[in-house]
């Protein structure tokens, strides 16, 4: 019985050795494959038989130990040996490595096969497919995370996990301006902008001969050659073309097109739509919040044209003048006579009051009514001036009419300062003039222009005008008034937006009262509101004629970019990378954790799946709870040790050979003891 028990214990030892040198030799095979996890072979013994159990120390005795014969070896386990393999550097984006907190590998990147299952790998040989989704080109396996918003941007935390979507050359987005810089240098030593433009167009009549009043119907309009009035031959459906320069010859405003019928913003019927239209074409910002006058009103009691000013002198100081909070009043004259109408400007040039401008509410002979209240009374020596409202109106006395220009004449006012001028007016319909206009009065004053590029939420460029002008000069600094105007505005109005800059006396900025640049862009398909604040904290109001103008040089918005790259980062956050520069969250790839490494089932394609005793996976984000970080641009490197597999291989041949020799030495004793029975 002993010797047929040596057999078996060699041939369970050859089996054992069978294995060994089977799971050595898979090790080498992989020595090379990206993420691999050498295995090992544990050996435990089988059974012994016992010949003697041995008895206790008795007396003199010091006992006997068993006698026991073991009957051969059993594999007990194969494991893998999970520790970190080295980092190899491929420059690759999408090639990923796990460097884990510790040197076990227990950190995995979470894949779904071709059912959606999830399996679980430490090969992060990852690229793109056709769809853009990051995978394991061997497998087909996609990588799983977390994945962004793509309007917001942002990935919400708890969400389930999805493939990884990196659309390269699909996804684009943009940026709405919000904030635009500027800088550059105001002229604070120039002279005060104390007009704007005057042009006045010859009489308009209506159908009956009468003076055009704002309801005439463009079709009824009719001009006096000299001879009578005679119609302008326009018809529902023609086209009115305006065409001007703005602040100089060579600065033309974008040619508007006016048709006759159209509802607005694209035309109208009346004489009052035209108006409309040709006020806002021209951007001339007429809004009272803003303080915008045109043109000085000149004394029409005068025998020679003289703009209405004066310099105050208080009844308490033997003058004519008495000044309330919301009036003025000059016993010695008749504002409304001198031709002073209710929406002009009065502006204190000099003085404790300098710089104050207020619209006039009522005209009641020598008595101006404020529409709001001064914040400092002006005192004796203080000078004023009165300027015209910036607009466009119609000659005439009824509701509506301006009785400045004679029955049926267009006035058009235009907003002060020498870059607001204009010039070249010419409206034409069929190719034929339709008025001629007599300039009254020219646009006088420091002021300059510039030009800003700004982005609406789909990433269009729209340019905006800012025109500048000395609004005020005090003996506590200048004030600049902007005016903001762009083509791209919807509607009949080009102007969008007008502030005030202030300098100290030193030609520093002091404040701004920017409010936001707001353009309507109903019906492009952006955002209809589109608005942005001007910040001019850059800007300085030296006295310097050789060196002024002012320029945007930062703004927050970008054009429409495309996604053409990506970064993946140690938080697995993969960021896309634009090519108007801008960069995005994408997505952020998971990573499962387990307890026992070991108890995964490992299957081919460099996978695993959970085992009965590998623990639940411990799904979340790389760098939390244990899990590794991720680096990009690197693979994980086999930790297979080349030269102790080739030293196990010697000695598992060795103890191979060994086994084969007790197998045939117990074979020859057994001849041996046959041979004695013949």
């Amino acid at each position: 019985m002993a010797l047929i028990g040596a057999l078996n214990a060699g041939i369970s030892g050859l089996m054992a050795q069978v294995m060994r040198i089977g799971v050595i030799g898979d090790n080498i095979a992989n020595v090379d494959t990206v993420g691999f996890k050498q295995s090992r072979v544990n050996f435990e013994t089988m059974l012994s038989e016992t010949i003697n159990l041995g008895s206790a120390p008795q007396g003199n005795l010091g006992g006997v130990d068993p006698m026991q014969i073991g009957k051969g070896v059993l594999v007990a386990s194969i494991g893998h040996n999970f520790t970190r393999g080295s980092l190899n550097a491929t420059g690759i984006a999408s090639d990923l490595a796990i460097e884990d907190t510790g040197d076990m590998a227990s950190s995995f990147f979470i894949l779904n096969d071709a059912q959606g299952a999830p399996v679980y790998s430490r090969d992060g040989a990852f690229t793109l497919n056709p769809q853009n989704n990051l995978y394991s080109p061997a497998s087909g396996d996609i990588v799983q995370g977390y994945m962004a918003d793509f309007n917001t941007f942002t990935i919400t935390p708890g969400s389930s996990l999805q493939n990884i979507l990196i659309p390269l050359g699909e996804l684009s987005i943009a940026r709405q301006t919000t904030e635009a810089t500027f800088t550059g240098n105001l002229n604070g030593g120039g002279s005060v902008s104390d007009s704007g433009s005057l042009l006045e167009s010859q009489a308009l009549y209506d159908a009956s001969d009468n003076p055009a009043t704002l309801s005439t119907l463009l079709t009824d309009l009719k001009t006096d050659p000299g001879t009578g009035p005679v119609s302008l031959g326009l018809h529902t459906g023609d086209q009115i073309v305006i065409t001007c320069s703005k602040g100089g010859s060579s600065a033309e405003l974008p040619v508007a097109t006016f048709t006759i019928g159209d509802p607005p913003p694209t035309g109208g019927t009346t004489l009052g739509d035209l108006l409309n239209f040709l006020q806002g074409k021209l951007g001339i910002n007429a809004d009272p919040a803003n303080q915008t006058y045109g043109a000085e009103r000149l004394d029409k009691t005068s025998s020679v044209p003289t703009p209405v000013n004066g310099t105050v002198n208080l009844v308490a100081d033997g003058g004519t003048y008495t000044v309330t909070a919301n009036s003025l009043k000059n016993s010695a004259v008749d504002f409304g006579a001198m031709g002073v109408q209710a929406g002009d400007f009065i502006r204190f040039l000099s003085g404790g009051s300098a710089g104050q401008i207020v619209q006039i509410s009522n005209v009641s002979g020598d008595t101006l009514t404020f529409a709001e209240d001064l914040a400092t009374l002006p005192a004796t020596g203080d000078t004023f001036a009165v300027n015209e409202a910036a607009g466009v109106t119609l000659g005439g006395t009824g509701a509506g009419l301006n009785p400045s220009s004679a029955d049926g004449k267009i006035r058009i006012d235009g907003n002060a300062g020498d870059a607001n001028s204009l010039s070249n007016l010419v409206i034409k319909s069929n190719s034929h003039q339709l008025l001629s206009f007599t300039n009254l009065a020219n646009a006088e004053g420091e002021s300059t222009r510039t030009h800003a590029t700004v982005y609406d939420s789909l990433g269009t460029a729209h340019t905006v005008s800012f025109t500048f002008a000395l609004q005020s000069a005090t003996d506590s600094g200048n004030t600049f008034r902007y005016f903001a105007e762009s083509n791209d505005n919807y509607g009949t109005n080009r102007c969008v937006g007008s502030g005030t800059i202030q300098f100290d006396t030193e030609g520093q900025f002091v404040s701004a009262t920017p409010d936001p640049v707001s353009i309507d862009l109903t019906g492009t398909g952006a955002n209809p509101i589109f608005t942005f604040t001007p910040d001019f904290g850059g800007i300085v109001g030296l006295s310097r004629d050789d060196h002024v103008g002012v320029a945007m040089t930062d703004q927050d918005g970008l054009e429409a970019g495309t996604l053409m790259d990506y970064n993946i980062n140690t938080d697995g956050i993969v960021t896309g990378v634009f090519d108007n520069g801008q960069q995005r969250t994408l997505a952020q790839i998971a990573l499962a954790r387990f307890a026992n490494p070991d108890g995964l089932v490992a299957e081919g394609g460099n996978v695993y799946r959970v085992g009965v005793n590998s623990g639940p996976p411990m799904v979340g984000t790389p760098g939390t709870m244990g899990r590794g970080a991720i680096k990009s641009g690197y693979l994980e490197e086999s930790n297979v040790d080349l030269a102790k597999q080739l030293t196990d291989l010697i000695v598992g041949q060795r103890a191979f050979q060994a086994n084969a020799r007790t197998i045939s030495t117990a074979d020859q004793m057994l001849q041996e003891l046959v041979s004695l029975l013949k």
